[in-house]
């Protein structure tokens, strides 16, 4: 029996956003599920219930398909994080403690959260590596602010990107190995004495 796609078998999706939206939500689920590796773009397309041609339309292969869902769930998640954060730009310690319990929060309330679900799915280093590049620009918009007021105070030795490749690496780490908010808070703390 052969399936009926909602958009035919090669026919473009009404709306190129809503398309591209719905192809990054499918992708979403089959990389919680499957594993960035495990999934194929059949599968995507099933999903999606159009044809496999249409989804080529939208991205040349599985890789940028891949970066693509990732570059989508870091852009929201880096978006609600700037918003829940603003009330501590002044003070840059509990900035950050409260960046990384965001963090846990974000995916404790996301389905078990993101980077949770296909990271957990033996991720490759490819994968890593392409998380940690695409997000460091949203790290230094998140961080920047409060860092440099935070190290002009302190005699500015310190470099951003340090910060920025320090806290990501954080992040993801608590992600994946959640840990209650007060040991987070205390393991910050922690660090920023040892390096003072």
């Amino acid at each position: 029996m052969t399936r009926q796609l909602r958009w035919g078998d090669a026919s473009r999706m009404d709306s190129a956003e809503q398309g591209r939206q719905q192809i990054l939500e499918c992708a979403l689920a089959a990389m919680i599920e499957l594993g960035p590796d495990g999934f194929a773009i059949d599968d995507v397309a099933r999903r999606a219930n159009i044809s496999r041609r249409t989804l080529y339309r939208y991205f040349a292969n599985k890789h940028e398909l891949v970066q693509a869902v990732i570059s989508s769930e870091n852009a929201a998640f880096f978006s609600a994080m700037q918003q829940q954060l603003s009330a501590f730009e002044d003070n840059f310690e509990r900035y950050l403690e409260e960046c990384l319990c965001f963090a846990v929060r974000y995916r404790d309330q996301h389905r078990g959260g993101f980077h949770q679900g296909y990271l957990a799915k033996a991720a490759s280093p490819e994968v890593f590596a392409y998380i940690l590049e695409d997000i460091a620009p949203l790290w230094q918009q998140v961080l920047a602010g409060p860092f440099e007021a935070c190290a002009a105070g302190h005699g500015g030795a310190a470099s951003l990107a340090d910060c920025v490749a320090l806290v990501s690496r954080l992040c993801l780490a608590y992600c994946l190995v959640p840990a209650e908010e007060a040991q987070i808070r205390n393991q910050v703390r922690l660090l920023l004495h040892l390096a003072a």
